[in-house]
């Protein structure tokens, strides 16, 4: 297991040289001048070529690269085009609602696409199993944005029973000071249950319209894993031997069928991460994607290099983190043996 790790952990190191390399060619060549967006159009010449040596605009591409990459590896991406504020601090103030609403959505998918896709399985052609059908199709079928918009205007304003934007201090639990911008976890940490009532009010339907999608992926890769498990010998030896078909089931089959869940689950944190960009400008998230879209929306090149090359290394790690999972649970891959 040491030794695929450390196999696992060089492999990363030039696929995240390469993934930069595309970060940078693709975000620099995008049509538009940045400098002439942050100075306006009626700039000087000399203002304009101040503007593009300030930004590194102006050498050759290798070596504006080997200048990106080297602050990149300490965390300086330079400052935003139009606030100038530095980029690195604005994406660790914008990551972490990014992280705690992807952790959520995921957290509802697998619970609930977990049990469905179970429940599915153990009983085929009834109502349990239709419904977690039609729950897969319309996962994968319902636009994100569109779905926000349903959520917003039933439960937002009709029903008038969740609210649909503010992700601060002051929106989720005024009086309350936090530490961090993990403003769940950390009033869940400190057993502050209003205020962590307050953060999952908040934080309920943009969760919810996210998880749609991997719900779906779930539910179905779950029945479609226990109703292959359920047909294998070792289950018709287990009920021979008089076993309870609950311990059969939750110590067999389910471990089991885990295997291709938890791997389909690390992949899906790693889409939402990188991907909830249309649920954060739906709902007003202050979050990494409406940092993004901000950001290409105004040709502001160190926000968009910086927030495109953290999801790539976010994706990088949830898929190692996945690999290695992936090992602990299946013995068969830690002593070299095939299935």
């Amino acid at each position: 297991m040491l030794v695929y790790t450390i196999r696992r952990l060089l492999f990363a190191v030039p696929l995240l040289l390469a993934a930069s390399f595309l970060v940078f060619a693709i975000v620099t060549s995008f049509p538009g001048d940045p400098c002439r967006e942050k100075l306006g159009q009626a700039t000087t010449p000399e203002a304009l070529a101040k503007c593009r040596k300030d930004l590194n605009l102006d050498g050759p591409f290798l070596e504006r690269f080997g200048t990106f990459l080297g602050g990149a590896v300490k965390l300086d991406f330079g400052h935003d085009l139009r606030t100038d504020e530095d980029v690195g601090d604005v994406v660790l103030r914008r990551l972490p609602p990014t992280i705690e609403l992807a952790v959520v959505a995921l957290g509802i998918a697998f619970l609930l696409g977990s049990w469905l896709g179970t429940r599915s399985a153990l009983r085929p052609g009834t109502w349990l199993d239709m419904v977690g059908q039609i729950v897969s199709s319309l996962g994968v079928s319902i636009p994100v944005f569109w779905l926000g918009m349903m959520l917003i205007a039933v439960f937002g304003v009709w029903l008038d029973w969740l609210p649909f934007g503010g992700w601060s201090s002051v929106d989720v639990a005024p009086g309350t000071t936090f530490h961090t911008d993990f403003l769940l976890f950390e009033s869940l940490v400190r057993l502050k249950g209003a205020a962590f009532l307050g953060a999952l009010k908040h934080i309920a339907l943009p969760a919810l319209a996210l998880s749609t999608i991997p719900l779906a992926t779930i539910t179905r890769m779950t029945r479609s894993a226990v109703l292959e498990e359920l047909g294998r010998d070792y289950v018709t030896t287990a009920r021979a031997k008089g076993l309870p078909e609950r311990r059969v089931i939750g110590r067999h089959v389910r471990r089991n069928a885990l295997i291709p869940v938890v791997t389909i689950t690390g992949l899906q944190l790693g889409t939402l991460l990188s991907g909830a960009v249309l649920t954060e400008t739906v709902f007003s998230w202050p979050g990494m994607g409406t940092y993004m879209v901000n950001a290409a929306d105004q040709r502001n090149y160190p926000v968009l290099m910086a927030c495109m090359l953290l999801f790539v290394v976010i994706f990088v790690v949830v898929n190692l983190v996945v690999d290695l999972l992936y090992h602990w649970i299946d013995p068969r891959l830690r002593t070299g043996l095939s299935s």
